[in-house]
């Protein structure tokens, strides 16, 4: 058995976003492609949390809904326990498919509105089929409201009655009830208040701890990946430009992007270390900069750095794709 239960390599996803055949004929224009997510190369261990970091339009919920199957992979593959996704007949990705849930950002959005919360929990029980509704599914169904800190009783009520850390507590007991071993986490605490926010990862880790899943964490608050993650990769403009444990990274970020990331983070410490303001913005994704895609940006780019791509290269210290890494 492997240690990675989650194999990403080469992953691509390209989305067309050009005008329909006939308004590009008369208009004279070409086919426009946006490249949300170019060659990535990832590993994720059983039992850890990885994190994805980045920015907004870095690619990384893009990610996660192409992991969860709700996107399709312009290329690359994705083995889940050493499957080749992209190989399996519909019969064997539903057994695997089991195997592997995501929490979404909004936990209003991500409920159904008219479906009552004991609905909700059990839908992949009966998707699965692993329970009936008037026997152990129900019993799953009450063990499950508890677990995550709520009653039994609230199963008879509608999403719509819960505050917001309730709901995201709704639609973790709906992840847990086919039993998976990897989430797909994409900012599940973001919509939330700050002290709903540590209760949530607070469960979510303890969750952790008593079923062995492992997590990949999407997240742009880096106070929240540092509490959570094992190990941290970094995204810009939908390449991974660096990977490393989450200790490391904090402690000794090798990326010019990654320093950038932790300078932007308050010093509530007040260690009166000099800051380095964040410096423009991420380029438009639809006509990125030549080589590597950072160098509008980086204070130690050069002439290189505009012509070349750099390549990810791997060390005792984890991975980073600079020509000036330290």
């Amino acid at each position: 058995m492997s240690d990675n239960l989650l194999e990403i390599k080469d992953l691509s996803r390209i989305f067309d976003i050009s005008k329909p055949w006939l308004n590009r004929l008369i208009e004279r224009e070409d086919r426009r492609l946006l490249r949300a997510v170019n060659d990535v190369s990832l590993n994720i261990k059983r039992g850890e949390t990885f994190a994805l970091v980045g920015e907004s339009g870095s690619g990384k919920s893009t990610i996660a809904k192409v992991i969860v199957g709700l996107l399709a992979a312009s290329s690359g593959e994705i083995r889940f326990d050493g499957v080749n996704l992209a190989e399996q007949s519909p019969t064997a990705m539903r057994n695997i498919r089991r195997r592997y849930q995501m929490i979404f950002q909004d936990p209003f959005a991500s409920l159904n509105p008219r479906w009552r919360v004991r609905d909700i929990i059990a839908e992949p029980l009966r998707k699965f089929g692993m329970g009936d509704m008037e026997g152990s599914s129900q019993k799953r169904v009450d063990e499950l409201l508890e677990l995550v800190g709520l009653s039994a009783k609230d199963g008879s009520k509608f999403p719509h009655e819960f505050s917001g850390g309730q709901r995201q507590r709704i639609a973790i007991a709906r992840v847990l009830s086919s039993k998976p071993e990897f989430i797909v986490c994409d900012e599940p605490t973001s919509a939330l208040d700050v002290s709903v926010q540590a209760q949530i990862l607070n469960l979510m880790r303890d969750l952790q701890d008593d079923f062995g899943l492992t997590y990949l964490f999407i997240s742009h608050d880096l106070s929240v990946v540092r509490h959570m993650a094992n190990r941290i990769g970094v995204l810009y403009l939908g390449r991974l430009v660096e990977v490393s444990d989450s200790k490391e990274m904090f402690r000794n970020p090798r990326h010019p992007y990654t320093q950038m990331l932790l300078e932007a983070v308050p010093d509530l410490d007040m260690t009166g270390r000099t800051r380095v303001k964040a410096a423009g913005e991420i380029p438009n994704p639809i006509t990125p900069p030549s080589g590597c895609t950072f160098h509008p940006r980086c204070p130690l780019a050069d002439a290189h750095c505009k012509a070349n791509i750099p390549p990810v290269v791997e060390s005792d210290l984890g991975a980073v794709a600079c020509f000036k890494a330290t």
